[in-house]
């Protein structure tokens, strides 16, 4: 009896987690932020937080993945200076990781509340995220895809929340991009930082494969759908779900922050 029912429980975690990956992957491949739905469902079924870390890089590499070569495979992604962003942004990812153990990580966890809530209103207020039209470049793609891989992979490797919000508003306002285009142009990049993350806490043994399987399975599901969402729709669709994303973000730092005493 005893057997009977630890399977049913094991199958009911599976399709909890599986759902949960859906759903986690349609919201990443429309605005990122798709961590918010998994980490929270992985320590609610009772994995250590390393674990839960580790676990929710595989799925979301392969959610991430999923998207990518949907976007790729679009005619309108906007691929000049990929490779050489994935090049400079492995480095940055590289650097950021083996930089974990060297480094304190309390200013930076101080700091992006901060940096979270002018994103926000960014989003919210600037005009730049409601163009359905490309604007002119600050940066030339060489030089951007140089700067912002080395700087936004280091952050990745070496702490990572937040790291597609800085990608999409990295692309908006210093190439130019649509937020349409600028969620297309992201996922590559961010992909390139989550497996070099994935690869250290496989090396440390922190990864649930079984659970992170199925979710990738979810995953694929719901990146499919998510990304063809965002070709149909556009920035219709993509600023108020990044918005909500970035909202929800930034409130749960805030009261993280709050709780553990460092803002009052």
């Amino acid at each position: 009896m005893e057997n009977v029912v630890n399977l049913s429980m094991a199958e009911w975690v599976y399709v909890f987690l599986f759902l949960v990956a859906v759903v986690a992957g349609i919201v990443d491949a429309i605005a990122g932020g798709g961590g918010l739905i998994t980490v929270p469902s992985l320590l609610l079924v009772g994995l250590p937080p390393m674990t839960v870390l580790g676990t929710n890089r595989l799925q979301a590499v392969i959610g991430e993945l999923t998207t990518s070569v949907m976007f790729i495979m679009n005619k309108q992604f906007p691929a000049k200076g990929l490779v050489l962003g994935v090049i400079f942004t492995s480095i940055g990812a590289t650097l950021g990781t083996f930089a974990v153990g060297v480094m304190d990580k309390e200013i930076l966890e101080k700091l992006l509340p901060v940096l979270m809530v002018g994103i926000t209103f960014y989003s919210i207020f600037a005009k730049k995220l409601k163009v359905t039209e490309a604007s002119a470049a600050l940066l030339s793609n060489a030089r951007f895809m140089m700067i912002c891989g080395i700087l936004i992979g280091f952050y990745n490797g070496f702490f990572g929340p937040g790291t597609g919000s800085f990608w999409m508003l990295a692309f908006v306002t210093l190439l130019g991009y649509t937020i349409k285009q600028a969620t297309m142009a992201t996922k590559p990049l961010n992909l390139i930082g989550n497996v070099i993350s994935l690869v250290l806490f496989i090396w440390l043994g922190h990864v649930d494969y079984q659970l992170g399987l199925i979710m990738g399975a979810g995953q694929i599901i719901g990146s499919i759908i998510g990304s063809k969402c965002v070709i149909s729709f556009g920035s219709r669709l993509v600023r108020p779900v990044f918005i909500t994303v970035t909202l929800i973000m930034t409130s749960k730092l805030i009261y993280e922050n709050l709780t553990s005493g460092w803002l009052v």
